[in-house]
Order: C-alpha cells, then structure tokens, then sequence
C-alpha cells in the first residue's frame, strides 16, 4: 500500500484554483531544496558536475565518461531555481560551471559559428557540435547577457549555427562532424529539434533579432506537421518541443495569428494525449502516477515536464483538468522516491526499485540529469501553484 502524499489533496478551489494544504506544500519545497543541495554538492571546484553517483557504495565511477548536453541542461535547471522560485542559492556556482561550459565546450565551427561540442573521449562517436546540445547551450547561456556575463558574440554564433544546421523544411540536422566539416547524422536525438526551438526563442529574449525567433518558429511549426502526420499512434511525446512551444506562447511579440496558435495548440494536445493514458492512477498500486512507457525516474520525470509545459498552452479546461491530475500524481511518484537522507540526498535514483534488496547498480546510479529533469519538473509546477494563489 502507498502512503499517503498530500499533494493531491484539495485539487480544485471553488473557481477551479490550484490550492495546497500547508502539508503538501512543505513537502513539495523540501523536495526542491534536497535537490537544489544534491546539485551544489556535486559541482566540483573547476565548475563540472560529478556526473555519476551510486547508492552502492562499493561502485566507483570514471570521471571519464561525460555529457556536455546534460551540463547545459543542469544550468537551466538551477536558472529555473532563481528564475521562478526566487532562489538566489546556486547562483554562484552556476557561473562557475556556466564559465566551465563555455570555456571547455562552446567552440568555432565555421564562419561566425559557435557549437557545443560532444567530444569523443567523452561521449561522441566523433568531434562534433550538436543542434540540440547548441540549443541546450543558449537555454543555459542567454540570461548571462543580461548581467553582462556572458560576450554578445557568443551567443550570437551560437544562434548562427542552428539557423546553418536548419534544412529548408525545418527540420535540424542533428550533428556537425569539426574533422571533416559536414552535416552529420552522428550522436543523433529526437529531442534535438525541441530543445534548438527552445535555446533559439532563450536568445531571443535577450537579444531581439527576428531571425532567432523565426528560426524557431520554423522548426515548431515543422514539429507540429510532422506530429499530425504521424497521427497518435505513430507520435513519441516530446517534452522539449512542449518546452519550445509554452516558450513561444510566452513570448509577448512572438507574432502568431490565431489558426498558426490553434495549431501549435493541437501539436500540444497530441502529445498530451500520446502518454497521459499511459500513467497508473491505480491508487492501490505502489506505481500510482508513474508513466508506464518508461521505467526510470528520469523518463517520468521528463514526461511531467513536458505535460506541465503542455498545461500551460491549452485552452480545453476538461483536458486541462485531467493533465493538472495526472501532473500532481506524477509529482507525487518522483517525491516518493527522491533520496532523503545521505551523502546522495536529494538525488534521482535510475529506478524507483532502488531501495529493493535486489536492485542492480544501474538502479541505484544517480546522475546528475535525473536530478535536472526532476527538479524542473517540480520548479515549474510549484510557481503555477504560486501565481494561482496570489
């Protein structure tokens, strides 16, 4: 039997308002805060992440093996942390690793380009610069300019570069091999195309050339279309293209007319629809608010940040009222099995099987973009909650 979580409580106010009880909020803060520490502990003086932890603490890990998509996309998550929340904590440490990426990652490519690289003593089959990675570059990179932290230049290569790697159609090529100088189909994934529309629409909020959001713009539109095509069966959820979208809605001067937003609305809806009958809401079941297209944490934990994005660009109140559910279930499943105490406190374990007798190392691994994608997760949802009750 589960224990009981309070976050589910008191779903609807009279005016269908996002209420908590003062229990549910605690918990929900606390959980932000273990993971906001995990995130702290594990950022090494130089400014890179420990990347892998074990709950087994015979397992040792190299240092060698290294994602610089996942440092970038920790950045973000530690921005969301003073960006929506307030927090100022990590804000230090975030420079130092913000510093960490460029330094070591954000190189030329070509002519007024700049790429995040994958190196292959690291992670890639070869050197490349990668589309979706460049993108994650840009989320984590672009507030610096407001503070002068980070040359213009820079970020403007950046943006350069995806607008090289978009095709005629709007599609992104997924890689760019620095050896041989040509588009590649190397270290290629599915999210690459959301997460360039999302760092494209970040520089854009800082930097006001059309041509960053029309870029953008471009590459959702062509997500979408390929989505209706697929039709629902055929359509793997795509929380950075969820992401992309909620950023465009946002965006004040982002110029779409009403059927290019209903449009955008139904790429939403589509992938809502692609996973959220696919949770356990078996109250009984000790899986209650997983997603059962995925085994591990993180793949939950994605997925929710994907519907709580999605959440925000609906204008269904039904079906805005069914996701608020199954994001609240999910919520309490990845709390449920958040690491609480412990030199790993606050971490994102690889399964929810971790504390079993039987579990394997690989359940018990924590790496550091479990913790990213969860706690994003969670920020997101707690300043919905937030502004629904002021």
């Amino acid at each position: 039997m589960r224990s009981h979580f309070p976050i589910l409580s008191n779903l609807f106010g009279q005016k269908d308002s996002i209420t908590l009880t003062p229990e549910s909020a605690d918990e929900l803060e606390n959980a932000i805060i273990l993971a906001m520490l995990y995130i702290s502990k594990n950022i090494q003086q130089d400014g890179r992440f420990v990347y892998r932890n074990s709950l087994n603490p015979k397992k040792k890990y190299s240092a060698k093996y290294y994602s610089s998509l996942r440092h970038a996309g920790t950045l973000y998550s530690m921005y969301l942390c003073e960006r929506l929340l307030g927090k100022e904590a990590l804000y230090n440490k975030r420079l130092l690793s913000s510093e960490y990426l460029v330094k070591n990652y954000i190189k030329k490519v070509g002519k007024d380009m700049y790429g995040l690289l994958s190196k292959p003593e690291e992670e890639a089959p070869a050197l490349l610069a990668t589309s979706g990675g460049t993108g994650l570059a840009l989320i984590a990179l672009s507030n610096l300019l407001k503070d002068n932290k980070i040359s213009k230049h820079i970020l403007e290569k950046m943006g350069n570069f995806l607008i090289f790697m978009q095709t005629p159609q709007g599609d992104f090529c997924p890689s760019f091999e620095l050896v041989k100088k040509e588009k590649s189909d190397l270290h290629s994934a599915r999210y690459y195309p959301g997460e360039s529309c999302l760092g494209l629409l970040y520089l854009y909020e800082f930097d006001k050339q059309e041509k960053w959001l029309e870029t953008a713009k471009k590459g959702l539109f062509r997500l979408a279309e390929k989505a209706e095509a697929a039709g629902g069966a055929g359509w793997k959820f795509d929380h950075w293209g969820m992401l992309a979208v909620q950023k465009l809605f946002a965006t004040p001067d982002n110029a779409l007319n009403m059927p290019q937003k209903k449009y955008l609305i139904n790429f939403a809806e589509r992938n809502i629809k692609s996973v959220i009958a696919k949770q356990n809401l078996n109250t009984r079941d000790e899986r209650f608010g997983a997603f059962t297209n995925t085994r591990s944490l993180c793949g939950n934990a994605t997925i929710l940040e994907g519907l709580i994005a999605a959440y925000q660009c609906l204008d269904n109140k039904v079906l805005q009222k069914k996701v608020l559910y199954s994001i609240k279930s999910g919520v309490e499943f990845l709390s449920k099995h958040q690491v609480k105490t412990g030199p790993f406190e606050g971490g994102i374990p690889s399964s929810p099987d971790w504390e079993k007798p039987e579990a394997k190392n690989s359940e018990k691994e924590i790496r550091i973009d479990y913790v990213q994608h969860t706690i994003s997760a969670w920020i997101v949802y707690k300043s919905i909650i937030d502004k629904s009750m002021k």
